[in-house]
């Protein structure tokens, strides 16, 4: 299994749709302690991301949290991001994320990919038909309100070609 570093709103994403237990069949998901304290944050309300919070927090025993210290800060990141890349970059793994605005800013640093690349992985690994995964990502779509972004159109056209 090979290990992710996973933020926050790639959590979220995930856990909206309720795969982090099919994931973590396939990757080792790393976070730091700050995503623990954000992920309770979004869990004291009861909207989408709320529930996909929650959802997350069932699994957080089986996360592995590091602790790290920022030595190279980025800056118009959040603390919370500079601690990921911080950490992606110690450990050569890549980061998982649906910030698009993060994800540019480390761009060429680390490795970044979208959170939905976990459906596509799960097709070609056999957890998850094709079908299914085409209707996780319409109802991610639909609770991020992604409409035609970027995540949502790559994704789309990498499933279509399973």
């Amino acid at each position: 299994k090979n290990e992710y570093i996973f933020d926050t709103s790639a959590l979220i994403s995930l856990g909206a749709i309720r795969i982090i237990d099919d994931v973590l069949k396939l990757a080792k998901i790393v976070i730091t302690p700050s995503i623990i304290k954000e992920l309770e944050e979004f869990a004291k309300y009861e909207d989408e991301y709320g529930k996909a919070s929650k959802e997350v927090l069932k699994y957080k025993d089986k996360f592995i949290v590091e602790k790290i210290e920022v030595e190279e800060s980025i800056e118009y990141i959040q603390p919370t991001d500079n601690e990921l890349y911080n950490l992606a970059k110690r450990q050569s793994s890549a980061l998982i994320t649906d910030d698009i605005k993060f994800s540019r800013h480390v761009d060429g640093k680390i490795e970044t990919q979208f959170s939905t690349f976990f459906l596509t992985l799960l097709v070609s690994s056999k957890y998850l038909s094709k079908d299914k995964a085409l209707e996780l990502l319409e109802k991610l779509r639909n609770i991020r309100n992604w409409r035609d972004n970027i995540i949502y159109l790559i994704t789309k056209n990498q499933l279509e070609q399973l």
